[in-house]
């Protein structure tokens, strides 16, 4: 008794073939060609290569499916072929071919057994469908039988909820805490994507305050596990609290997760690159954050420059006018002013909050320079508010202002980088 085992490449699929014959010297009688059943299995014995756990009808993940047929009387120079077809497109997607033992000789007998794996990591062997195996003998054909690859049903295998999504469009890490500034990610992983089918999620604060919902279309089959992501977004930075997010589909049972936003600590932005923002016709400088930006527009009346943060989830707007002679208040209207500055604050002052404002004024002084400050808070109902402050500079007739404004969650933040921006400002 000998084993061989041959293995051929194809383009879409691997096909491995096992061999165990029983090698019999050749003799003046000749022995009678025989062939059992091909028989279609998931697995075979791995001593005599006979087929085990036999089916006709595989899940769509299957990597390993056998085609096995008993021979015997066989030359052992003749010639066998398995041929892979998809039946509904007529496509061979492999095929196989050699001697029955190219280094020996005599008659031999025993199982033929024929595999077919996706071609690579991560694939499929095939699209749902009909398939059939055919098997060939020195080119005669001698049997075939049929098999199906099944249309899976769309599951959710788990639910991963993260702040970050790396490059593959998977989550970076699993959290269930995040931070009132975080960019929340719920990753949905499924068995597998159906086109048409639909799949959602709602996220609310507490139990029953229903903050918004998401719902897409699946446009195309997938048949291996992969990340549906939902951006879950807010207006505003997220309350402090605790949150349940509901999974939904048309094929999916509902779902619920939780998960909670905690006061973080913020990072004060660095002054180290020495960003110097400075405007000769207008006699000043001033130093803004590393990694900010910044846009100017010129007018008859003056200057006015918007310090630009370094991300879109930093809720701070800091400013800085330069107002000509004859386009400046009078000290005594600089609280008038500052209102009708602070309404037009983009994003963050709602003026209907007036009435509940706190409002104080004080006056400084730093590197010589005289200043007046009028500042505001409005706190909000859960410490949702804002805070603003306008500071007022008047030097060789122009009246110079740095304007801060931020939402609650922000204040200290923005409050910093007003105090180092004021420090740096200098004068020609």
């Amino acid at each position: 008794m000998k084993n061989f085992m041959i293995k051929k490449i194809r383009v879409f699929v691997i096909i491995a073939v096992f061999i165990l014959f029983y090698i019999i010297p050749v003799s003046s009688c000749m022995r009678q060609l025989d062939f059992g059943d091909l028989i279609i299995c998931s697995e075979i014995d791995p001593i005599t290569f006979s087929p085990l756990d036999t089916k006709n009808a595989f899940d769509i993940g299957i990597q390993k499916i056998f085609a096995a047929i008993e021979v015997s009387g066989i030359k052992a120079e003749d010639i066998w072929k398995f041929i892979w077809i998809n039946e509904d497109s007529e496509e061979v997607i492999a095929q196989s071919t050699d001697k029955y033992a190219s280094e020996n000789s005599g008659y031999i007998s025993g199982y033929l057994s024929n595999y077919v794996t996706p071609g690579k990591e991560g694939d499929i062997i095939g699209e749902p469908g009909n398939y059939r195996v055919e098997f060939y003998h020195n080119s005669r054909f001698i049997s075939s039988v049929d098999f199906t690859i099944e249309y899976p049903e769309m599951e959710l295998i788990d639910v991963v909820l993260s702040n970050e999504i790396d490059e593959a469009g998977q989550p970076a890490a699993a959290m269930d805490n995040f931070y009132p500034d975080d960019v929340i990610y719920t990753c949905l992983k499924l068995n597998c994507q159906i086109k048409g089918e639909t799949v959602g999620v709602r996220w609310h604060l507490g139990e029953d305050e229903l903050l918004g919902e998401k719902e897409i279309a699946v446009d195309a089959d997938y048949y291996l596990p992969r990340y549906i992501v939902f951006e879950i977004t807010n207006d505003e930075l997220w309350p402090i609290g605790g949150y349940r997010i509901e999974v939904f589909g048309s094929s999916l049972t509902e779902r619920e997760y939780h998960y909670e936003i905690k006061e973080g600590e913020i990072s004060d932005a660095t002054f180290n690159s020495e960003n110097i923002y400075e405007k000769e016709s207008y006699g000043f400088s001033i130093l803004y954050p590393d990694g900010w930006g910044h846009e100017d527009n010129e007018s008859n009346k003056g200057l006015k420059i918007d310090f630009i943060p370094d991300s879109d989830n930093i809720n701070v707007v800091i400013n800085m006018w330069v107002l000509k002679k004859g386009y400046t208040p009078s000290e005594d209207q600089y609280s008038d002013f500052a209102e009708e500055l602070l309404e037009k604050s983009e994003n963050i002052v709602d003026s209907s909050e007036t009435s509940e404002i706190e409002k104080t004024e004080s006056t400084g002084e730093i590197n010589d320079i005289i200043y007046r400050r009028i500042s505001y808070r409005y706190p909000g109902e859960d410490n949702d508010g804002w805070d603003g402050s306008i500071i007022f500079i008047k030097q060789d007739n122009m009246l110079y202002l740095l304007i801060k404004v931020s939402d609650i969650y922000y204040r200290t933040f923005a409050d910093n980088v007003l105090e180092s921006m004021l420090k740096s400002l200098s004068f020609q």
